[in-house]
C-alpha cells in the first residue's frame, strides 16, 4: 500500500511534501517566487505537478528530480490522465499527456478566464465556467482580480471531435453542472437557461447525444 502524502504549495513558491502519518518532510521543491496554484499527483502518484501563473513543473517523486517544465498553466488533467487542457487569450488548448503534445484548439478567444471545470467520467467532454477577472494575479489568487462589471458563463467541449457543443452555449448557463454517470447527459441543479427566447429557472437534463435539453421534474431527480 502506498504512503499518503500531503501536498501543499505557498504564495512563495514553496511546495512541500509531507509523508501523513509521520509528518516527515520528505521533499522542499522551489519553484520561481509566486502563488503555486494546482497541485497534481499523476502515474499512480510517482509524479508531482505544481503550476503557477504561466507555467507548470513536473517532479519525479521517487528521486526528487525535476522531471520536465511545461511553459503554461495546466488548468486540469483528464479522469485517465491523457490529456490536459491550458487557456491563454488566444483560447483554451488540448494537450497529450505524457507526451506533452498540442491535440487542437477547443476554442478561440479572446475570452474571460477559466473558474472552475469538470471532465465527464468517460474523459469525452469537458465543462469549463468562465469569469471576469480569472486568471487572477498572484497579489489576488485565489480569488478574482477586482472588476467593475463581472460576467460569468459556461461551454461544454467533446474531446474526441475538439469541437464547441454550441446547442449547449445557446443556453447561456452561467454556472457549472455535472455529468451523469454514464457520460450520456450534463444536468443543471436549479439553473437559468435561455430557451425560446425566454430565460427560464429549473433543474435541467442536456443530452449529450441529441444535444436536447429538457426540464427536470422532482421525481427524475
Amino acid at each position: 500500500m502506498r504512503e499518503r502524502l500531503l501536498i501543499s504549495g505557498d504564495r512563495k513558491g514553496h511546495v512541500t511534501v509531507k509523508e501523513a502519518v509521520s509528518g516527515h518532510v520528505r521533499y522542499r521543491f522551489q519553484m520561481e517566487t509566486g502563488v503555486v496554484r494546482e497541485l497534481y499527483l499523476l502515474d499512480n502518484g510517482n509524479t508531482l505537478v505544481a503550476t503557477q501563473k504561466d507555467h507548470t513543473v513536473f517532479w519525479d517523486l521517487a528521486t526528487g528530480s525535476e522531471i520536465r517544465r511545461f511553459d503554461q498553466r495546466i488548468y486540469g488533467f483528464s479522469n485517465n490522465e491523457t490529456l490536459f487542457f491550458t487557456y491563454n487569450t488566444d483560447g483554451v488548448f488540448l494537450h497529450a499527456y505524457p507526451s506533452m503534445k498540442g491535440v487542437c484548439q477547443l476554442c478561440k478567444g479572446p475570452m474571460l478566464g477559466p473558474d472552475a471545470h469538470l471532465f465527464s467520467p468517460n474523459d469525452q467532454f469537458l465543462a469549463i465556467l468562465f469569469s471576469s477577472g480569472r486568471p487572477s494575479s498572484d497579489s489576488h489568487y485565489p480569488r478574482s482580480n477586482p472588476v467593475f462589471r463581472g460576467n460569468t458563463y459556461s461551454k461544454l467541449f467533446d474531446l474526441l471531435t475538439c469541437q464547441e457543443i454550441q446547442e449547449f452555449s445557446k443556453l447561456d448557463v452561467v454556472r457549472l453542472g455535472e455529468f451523469s454517470s454514464d457520460s450520456t447527459a450534463y444536468d443543471l441543479k436549479e439553473a437559468e437557461i435561455s430557451l425560446e427566447g425566454r430565460r427560464l429557472s429549473g433543474a435541467w437534463r442536456f443530452d449529450l447525444t441529441n444535444k436536447n435539453v429538457t426540464h427536470r421534474k422532482e421525481e427524475d431527480k
